[in-house]
């Protein structure tokens, strides 16, 4: 199996649309899809504490079973783990690199200073090794066929020059 593509839960719309196309990808790739919920804790050492290990509410898991369900309709290799961060920028920077993720489904990140918005995402971007997908209108992307493991690497830029050549 080659590298997971992530999918970061968030608003139950844009979840829900996210999964139909993280699991496209990964049938197109032959790659898994990892669903990640991720869990704010307050401070850096609280990571891993077991804090927040409460059982999720009955509407949380029915949330992400209906996720597990639309994932494997695709026929894709599917997992659900919470995920505890402080930031979220440096959370899911971070759950890409564990998992050597070969695409990220999230959120566009947010902030106390909404003008400062669209630079965060713009350092998130640079700093993924890989993909990233907020679903915005802005985005133009399509699952392809037969796209390799390096392509899907590629930021939309670089996959344009490389098959004009």
């Amino acid at each position: 199996m080659t590298n997971p593509i992530l999918l970061f839960t968030g608003e139950t719309t844009w979840t829900q649309r996210a999964a139909h196309l993280a699991a496209a990808t990964a049938r197109e790739t032959g790659a898994g899809v990892l669903i990640l919920r991720p869990t704010p804790v307050e401070h850096l050492s609280d990571l891993g504490a077991g804090l927040n290990e409460a059982l999720l509410p009955f509407a949380e898991f029915d949330a992400l079973q209906a996720l597990v369900n639309v994932v494997e309709s695709y026929g894709v290799a599917v997992g659900v783990e919470l995920y505890e961060y402080t930031r979220f920028s440096s959370g899911l920077l971070s759950a890409a690199e564990q998992t050597n993720a070969a695409a990220v489904f999230a959120p566009r990140p947010t902030g106390p200073f909404a003008a400062l918005d669209g630079l965060r995402l713009w350092w998130l971007r640079r700093a993924l090794r890989c993909p990233l997908y907020t679903l915005e209108e802005s985005e133009q992307w399509a699952v392809v066929s037969g796209q390799t493991g390096e392509e899907l690497r590629m930021t939309n830029y670089e996959l344009r020059m490389k098959r004009a050549e």
